[in-house]
């Protein structure tokens, strides 16, 4: 199935990818980009933000309203103490990552960015601008493929240009139509 197909039938459960790397590794933009790739194509998409840091007031930048205007059906953000849907404070504690399909309801993708330790497929990214180069990949067994902007050694894992949205898109529809 590709991406500019039609979405997957409904199924019980909407299919999930991670999207992590370590700081300015061009998750928040590859996130923002698969978004917009996959809501034209007709798929609901949410997505969810791991954060370390508290929720900050919005300005128009934060990732959540990055991921909101590329059109995320809904947009979660996930701080230690606390957590928002669309920029609305919710007054429980942070649910689980296992927990957002129940939460959001009808969707046919949830895309988590961040999440670096989470059990779930995960993308890793890959940016010469990143201060951090130390690859994830050789010590998580989740991450299913590599989207970078420089030549690396991945291993044996897919390997995306950083830029190639309609490949990584076609990637994850793969995964989707094999978990659906």
């Amino acid at each position: 199935m590709s991406a500019d197909r039609t979405p997957p039938e409904a199924a019980s459960s909407p299919y999930m990818i991670g999207i992590a790397g370590w700081k300015n590794s061009g998750k928040t933009t590859l996130v923002e980009r698969l978004v917009a790739h996959f809501t034209r194509s007709g798929w609901r998409v949410v997505t969810v933000k791991h954060t370390h840091h508290q929720l900050r007031p919005h300005d128009g930048a934060t990732d959540g309203e990055r991921h909101s205007r590329a059109g995320a059906i809904a947009s979660i953000v996930i701080a230690p103490d606390t957590w928002e849907i669309d920029g609305a404070h919710q007054p429980s504690p942070p649910p689980q990552l296992t927990e957002i399909p129940r939460i959001i309801g009808d969707a046919d993708l949830i895309i988590a960015e961040g999440f670096k330790s989470a059990p779930i497929a995960k993308i890793e990214t890959r940016r010469t601008a990143s201060k951090t180069r130390d690859p994830l990949a050789p010590s998580d067994p989740h991450i299913i493929a590599i989207a970078t902007d420089h030549a690396t050694d991945v291993g044996n894992l897919p390997l995306f240009d950083l830029d190639d949205v309609a490949a990584i898109a076609a990637f994850i529809a793969a995964g989707a139509a094999k978990n659906g």
